[in-house]
């Protein structure tokens, strides 16, 4: 039987390679999952020659905008952003590494807020044209970043630059979360409880990614960090319980607690995957504490 599980968690903390460690454990187990982002899809649609198919060229088009949507007319050391124009062009770019250090200025308050329609149309056309047909041929499908993560962070940065608009963005924040939540519900969400101030005070503020704080908006990166990652956090919160997701305490970053934290998401894919499971819509999910 198929199974849609999604993740949802902030920034930095490492969820890739307690992903694997998840992934290991199921299979293990006898129940092998695929992991599916948006990204892995088109590395593994280009890796396969199928860029110029459906969903994939839609895909790969809406990823490639989000670039020249979000930085628009902002100068970056001096110049306008030159964006990739293909998957192979954009791998090749370095891009990524490009804007970690780079001097950002002019951004708009437009430009995320216009991110974060591309993310819900990206995010929309992979979960009907990739997860869930997976789903139906009887894949567990575990999606590492749930769109709805990206989309209320750029409502944030929108926020951050026109503070006026506070209001009208909360209440886009509300549709985007009923959407993700409903639309786009998955058979089995889970929540990864974690702690901004730890994973800030383990990386430091050099380390952190230029879309996991407000520093091209002008703001000091470790300030903005926990400033976006803790707003962040009180609306998945929210989320998770409105929508009845399981909630995995990752907080203690100690080996142990993180072998304990991987057990509990295994153990909840496991029991789903066996058992079967219905869409959640009910308020209050399960807690998964710390022992």
């Amino acid at each position: 039987m198929g199974l849609n599980v999604m993740i949802l968690g902030t920034d930095g903390f490492g969820k890739k390679a307690l992903m694997a460690e998840v992934e290991e454990r199921c299979a293990a187990a006898g129940v092998p999952v695929k992991r599916v982002t948006w990204q892995r899809v088109l590395e593994e649609a280009a890796n396969t020659g199928r860029l110029g198919e459906y969903p994939y060229d839609e895909l790969a088009r809406l990823w490639l905008e989000l670039f020249p949507v979000f930085f628009a007319d902002a100068d970056i050391d001096g110049r306008l952003l030159d964006p990739p124009r293909s998957i192979a062009e954009l791998a090749e770019s370095d891009l990524m590494a490009r804007l970690h250090g780079a001097d950002i200025r002019g951004m708009r308050a437009v430009s995320p807020l216009a991110t974060g329609w591309l993310e819900m149309a990206g995010h929309t056309l992979l979960q009907d044209a990739v997860v869930r047909p997976l789903v139906a041929e009887g894949h567990v499908v575990l999606s590492e970043s749930l769109g709805v993560k990206n989309v209320i962070k750029s409502l944030f940065m929108a926020e951050f630059c026109a503070p006026e608009e506070g209001a009208a963005l909360s209440a886009v924040r509300s549709h985007v979360q009923e959407y993700f939540g409903r639309a786009l519900a998955p058979e089995l969400g889970i929540y990864l409880k974690e702690d901004p101030a730890a994973v800030l005070a383990a990386k430091g503020a050099e380390s952190i990614g230029v879309f996991d704080n407000f520093r091209a908006f002008g703001g000091d990166p470790g300030t903005t960090f926990l400033q976006l990652q803790s707003s962040c956090l009180e609306v998945f919160e929210e989320f998770a319980w409105t929508h009845g997701w399981v909630t995995v305490d990752v907080r203690d970053t100690d080996p142990s607690g993180q072998e304990r934290a991987a057990e509990a998401m295994a153990e909840a894919i496991l029991t789903a995957a066996r058992h079967g499971s219905a869409p959640i819509d009910r308020p209050g999910g399960k807690s998964v504490a710390r022992q």
